[in-house]
């Protein structure tokens, strides 16, 4: 029930962490909100990348699961096209009542370029 105010609370349950990933590998960001108040019933899920609302209706790599899990496919990563690498946040939303934001997860693909081991002499 909400408080004696009206006011029903919202709260991340699990929230985007850090990840390092690889180019052509999956992705997988959780976000997770409840109020309070289950009568408020779940909140909606969405996400942002970089400040942008992301849209996973248009883009097949992407898709967001019923837990509100944000999951890539396929991370794309070259030289001069990273669209997947960046900062990510996730929105829970409680209609009539307001929104809440994440932490923010920062996003970093692996595998741009080779690291050689440096051999020491150690005579």
């Amino acid at each position: 029930m909400p408080s004696s105010l009206g006011f029903v609370e919202l709260a991340f349950t699990r929230e985007p962490q850090d990840a390092v990933t690889v180019r052509g590998g999956t992705l997988q960001l959780d976000c997770q909100a409840q109020a309070d108040w289950a009568a408020a019933g779940p909140p909606a899920i969405t996400w942002r990348k970089d400040g942008v609302l992301l849209s996973t209706v248009v883009d097949e790599r992407r898709r967001q699961l019923a837990n509100g899990t944000l999951l890539v496919q396929n991370v794309v990563h070259s030289r001069h096209h990273r669209p997947d690498e960046g900062e990510y946040q996730c929105l829970a939303t409680l209609d009539g009542h307001g929104s809440i934001v994440s932490r923010t997860a920062r996003v970093t693909v692996a595998g741009g370029s080779t690291v050689k081991d440096q051999a020491r002499d150690t005579r």
